[in-house]
């Protein structure tokens, strides 16, 4: 099977496809609705364990929020991956949304989902200018330091 070029950028910065993860609910990873594709909060999971526990802040710095947030996206790009079987029905990323669980004087959210918009743009190129929206919370599910949802627009499908 011939690897599409986002597949390949993706690995070209380190990064491999891992499998989709499952919902840790009663909810869907991804919905298709129309043209968008919506896909459920994704964290920092790899090799089937999370990379990233803890609080920003407290247990980890913006560096590594920063890594975590990449690896959340590559999960939410695995979900689309998976959904659509490639890459190539993605028109646009609209939207990014980031919750990071930090202390209470913990004010660095934006540079820590950098880490996401920028591996999207590294890998989209113009299709991943995108509106994102970032709160910080006191914790999340697992322990995870970032959770990211991902909202794309998609090139209907050949019928």
């Amino acid at each position: 099977m011939m690897l599409d070029d986002v597949t390949k950028r993706l690995e070209a910065l380190g990064f491999a496809l891992p499998a989709p993860p499952r919902p840790l609910g009663a909810y869907r990873a991804v919905v298709e609705a129309g043209p968008m594709l919506h896909v459920s909060m994704q964290g920092p999971l790899k090799d089937g364990r999370f990379a990233y526990t803890g609080l920003l802040g407290r247990d980890l710095n913006v560096d590594e929020g920063r890594k975590a947030a990449e690896l959340s996206v590559v999960n939410a790009l695995a979900q689309v991956h998976a959904h659509l079987g490639g890459f190539d029905r993605i028109k646009q990323i609209v939207r990014l949304e980031g919750h990071i669980a930090c202390t209470d004087d913990f004010f660095s959210h934006p540079p820590v989902l950098d880490g996401a918009s920028e591996l999207l743009a590294a890998v989209f190129g113009e299709r991943a200018g995108h509106v994102r929206s970032v709160v910080g919370v006191r914790n999340l599910p697992g322990n995870v330091p970032v959770a990211v949802t991902l909202t794309a627009e998609l090139v209907p499908a050949r019928a």
